[in-house]
């Protein structure tokens, strides 16, 4: 190769390198309730403050694709008690949903943060729905991405759309790993993956855009999932709706246009809110930030940007 290309292309790849923006990264634990609690910052700007779906998942299947927003926002991530990277320690008495929502309170004053912005994603929503009626003066703006319906009823009625959805595979595949024995072993992991995979087909537009989702399952997951079995009493019975209300600062509720919230609840959702505003995302399912990324951060960026 001729020395001046080789010096033309070393210029282009160095430009390369140093016009990337690199994200700051920091990583600790929290003493909160009794547990060790696992947090993320990404990025720098305003705080946004991430609440995971689940239960007993963690922050990490958010990850590579909520990195977008840490371009202009310093995005807080965490695994909730019982969680990820979290100790499985608890303190039973607070393990219900005003607990969670103390979680969240106890992370702001621990990182001295003063109003922030907070994003909740499927069961995160239902704690960030939670946490705007309690904490209405600490929240910039509210984003609930694919949230727990805010009643019982109407999740329920939401869960069993959804289970109409699932195919003869998907019941055949879920029924193998059960019979296979794998979850009776030492490390059940891969099994239990296999079985979360399997139950987010329904609630996908298209299920091999699956294959962009990254699931964290540790080891010790059944016995993560018993501790979340104390919520139990929690959800049995709550209808939030007369509530939403006291949550006076912007609200963004985001649906897939294939989930079935988008037709059943999304709209009295929206309205119940003083400014609420609904996007639904277009070729999408429970996860638009896989399968429609593009009309995704789009709206949020606007959202937030107001």
């Amino acid at each position: 190769m001729r020395p001046l290309l080789l010096l033309a292309i070393s210029s282009v790849l160095l430009g390369c390198q140093f016009s990337k923006k690199e994200i700051h990264t920091t990583t600790g634990f929290l003493e909160i309730n009794g547990s060790q609690v696992y947090y993320k910052t990404m990025g720098q700007g305003e705080p946004l403050v991430i609440v995971h779906g689940g239960p007993v998942m963690d922050h990490s299947y958010l990850l590579p694709h909520l990195e977008e927003l840490a371009k202009d926002y310093q995005l807080i991530f965490y695994d909730q008690r019982a969680c990820g990277q979290s100790s499985v320690e608890v303190q039973v008495a607070t393990m219900n949903l005003n607990g969670f929502v103390e979680d969240i309170e106890q992370i702001r004053q621990a990182l001295k943060l003063e109003k922030i912005n907070l994003l909740g994603h499927s069961w995160g929503g239902l704690l960030a729905m939670k946490y705007g009626i309690k904490y209405p003066e600490n929240l910039n703006h509210l984003i609930l991405s694919n949230s727990i319906a805010p009643s019982v009823a109407d999740w329920q009625l939401e869960g069993g759309r959804v289970s109409e959805r699932a195919t003869n595979k998907d019941r055949e595949d879920r029924q193998a790993i059960m019979e296979s024995g794998a979850l009776q072993t030492v490390n059940p992991s891969k099994a239990i993956e296999k079985l979360l995979r399997i139950s987010f087909r329904p609630q996908m537009y298209d299920t091999t855009n699956l294959s962009k989702l990254k699931l964290f399952v540790p080891q010790d997951y059944m016995q993560r999932s018993q501790v979340f079995g104390l919520l139990g009493p929690d959800l049995t019975d709550f209808d939030l709706y007369s509530d939403l209300k006291k949550t006076t600062c912007p609200t963004l509720i985001i649906y897939g246009s294939e989930e079935p919230a988008a037709s059943l609840h999304a709209e009295r959702m929206t309205n119940s809110f003083p400014n609420g505003q609904l996007s639904i995302i277009q070729k999408s399912g429970h996860f638009p930030f896989v399968e429609n990324e593009k009309q995704f951060f789009a709206d949020i960026r606007s959202f937030l940007e107001k």
